[in-house]
């Protein structure tokens, strides 16, 4: 969804158009990023039990650090060139966007890592003790209560972490007999708001800073639950979709390259915005696909024959 929208995007600076799918349908792709948010609760929620905090931490920054840093370094490469100050620095290197200003990361869609990273924060703080997560709660609530006082406040009290906790219920929540209709009105209800004029919007440092948040959350957070609470409902066997499946953190981290190139190839050489489209989801899916086999997959299997602390509780 999110390759989608950034594809629709290309084709809309190089031909002016999104082409025959309507704008108001393309918008939906933006809540890839909440269906996100939303299974990244459900998969620490369903990870995290039986672990002690310290082998949950290190399979979390195992798993998404090391292969972000390495491809954040041409995109901190590039961004130097404009200016690349100790704020940048930061919110690159530890993902954390928020000191006296908002900052985004180098690489465009790390800033949904951001969060990302704070959800494993807090629940390695919970596997440390229990008793904590009523503090995390109130930490949010008040920042949330005070989110005017600047960016800390902004970033930690952010409407969006409400999707990560939708996911962590989901968790819990029992299969319904017809559960998985759930999807189809997830769907329904979350391709129809840019129709009807509710459509969040905004870019990276309006989502970062929670602009319009709690609208995000009404209106792509909880058809976000719905769909993933559907799928939840489905038995899938191994097949070329979980392939891809597999390889979606790549997916997501590496797509803006090839769609990038592939512009300033079309300024020059316009053709059909759907062609565009097709040809960018293209690319990015089968770039990413070889970049996980040759790159991702290696340095897991590295990584995983590190044993740092006892899995355990």
């Amino acid at each position: 969804m999110v390759v989608y929208v950034h594809a629709a995007q290309t084709a809309m600076a190089a031909t002016g158009s999104n082409g025959l799918l309507p704008h108001d349908f393309q918008v939906a792709g933006r809540a890839g990023v909440d269906i996100f948010f939303v299974i990244s609760g459900v998969i620490i929620a369903k990870t995290a039990p039986g672990l002690t905090w310290q082998a949950f931490a290190w399979r979390r920054f195992r798993r998404i650090v090391p292969l972000y840093l390495l491809l954040s370094i041409p995109y901190a490469i590039i961004a130097s060139k404009a200016g690349f100050g100790w704020r940048d620095a930061v919110a690159t290197v530890f993902l954390w966007p928020a000191t006296d200003q908002m900052t985004a990361p180098a690489l465009p869609s790390a800033w949904t890592l951001c969060f990302e990273m704070l959800f494993y924060a807090a629940a390695t703080i919970v596997l440390i003790d229990r008793r904590l997560l009523l503090g995390i709660l109130g930490i949010f609530g008040f920042a949330m209560a005070y989110r005017s006082a600047g960016p800390v406040f902004q970033f930690l009290g952010n409407p969006l972490i409400i999707e990560f906790a939708f996911g962590v219920a989901l968790a819990y929540a029992p299969k319904l007999p017809r559960g998985v209709w759930c999807l189809t009105i997830g769907i329904i209800a979350m391709t129809g708001a840019g129709f009807v004029g509710i459509a969040p919007k905004g870019g990276t440092m309006e989502f970062l800073e929670g602009v319009g948040g709690f609208q995000r959350v009404l209106v792509y957070g909880v058809p976000a639950a719905l769909i993933v609470f559907g799928t939840m409902h489905i038995e899938a066997n191994p097949s070329a979709w979980t392939i891809l499946g597999d390889a979606s953190y790549m997916l997501y981290l590496v797509h803006t390259l090839p769609i990038s190139l592939l512009l300033v190839v079309w300024m020059s050489y316009p053709i059909n915005p759907d062609l565009i489209i097709a040809i960018g989801v293209g690319t990015s899916v089968l770039f990413a696909w070889r970049m996980y086999v040759r790159f991702e997959l290696p340095l897991r299997w590295w990584l995983g024959r590190v044993r740092v602390f006892p899995a355990a509780a």
